[in-house]
């Protein structure tokens, strides 16, 4: 059949173009935009891994910093334990000094007060012995009508008072 000889070298002609165009167009890409796109495929790649590099830096600094910042919180609070401890003996100190002086003070007074009241009985004793004399005299001299000189009525209420 004729048509069909002539439909196969109209269109080998055309497939041939097709192929030369096609080529053409493949080496055209592979040769003009495939190194750019695979430049920019590239670049992205290298900004990715810079990227997570300086994020693996980022965090390792962050690292450094947190065991800083736990050695720092660590020594301060030691510190502050320390200045605690310190003041507490210091306020003990001082405490122990004021009771000190507080006890001097309240024994001076307590001696002196012992003492005043030493003298205080001392007087009253003497007042009461002279008071007692007083009234043994006044009742021997009343009962029995006789005078019982003043050195007889205290060595009685001297004898009287020594037994209790």
């Amino acid at each position: 059949m004729p048509q069909i000889d002539q439909v196969l070298v109209s269109y080998a002609s055309q497939i041939g173009a097709l192929l030369v165009v096609l080529a053409i167009i493949y080496f055209g890409i592979a040769r003009a935009i495939l190194p750019k796109v695979q430049g920019t495929v590239d670049a992205r790649a290298k900004r990715i891994t810079d990227d997570v590099a300086a994020a693996d830096a980022a965090h390792e600094k962050a690292d450094e910093i947190e065991e800083t910042y736990r050695t720092q919180m660590n020594e301060a609070r030691a510190n502050a334990n320390s200045v605690t401890v310190e003041a507490k003996t210091q306020a003990s100190a001082d405490t122990e000094k004021r009771l000190a002086a507080a006890d001097e003070k309240l024994d001076a007074k307590l001696a002196e007060a012992e003492a005043s009241l030493a003298k205080s009985r001392a007087a009253a004793l003497a007042e009461i012995e002279s008071v007692a004399v007083e009234a043994a005299r006044d009742i021997v001299a009343r009962i029995s009508g006789r005078d019982v000189t003043a050195a007889e009525a205290e060595a009685a209420v001297k004898a009287e008072m020594a037994h209790g």
